[in-house]
């Protein structure tokens, strides 16, 4: 999902409905554990990320 919108923000609500499934579409907490085992895995400094962004309280962003 953030890879096919790479560089755009994604809402918190759109990947939660997207991945999990409608009726999860508020509970944020299965996306922020999610994203930082991502980050784990995928970026060379977790704590400073160069791929996987944040913007509190709006989304996630992708930037390749």
């Amino acid at each position: 999902m953030l890879v096919r919108n790479s560089g755009r923000l994604v809402s918190q609500q759109r990947l939660l409905e997207e991945v999990w499934g409608p009726s999860h579409s508020t509970q944020s907490n299965y996306l922020r554990v999610y994203m930082a085992q991502l980050r784990r895995k995928l970026e060379a400094d977790p704590a400073h990320p160069r791929h996987f962004f944040t913007s509190p309280g709006m989304g996630y962003r992708f930037d390749p």
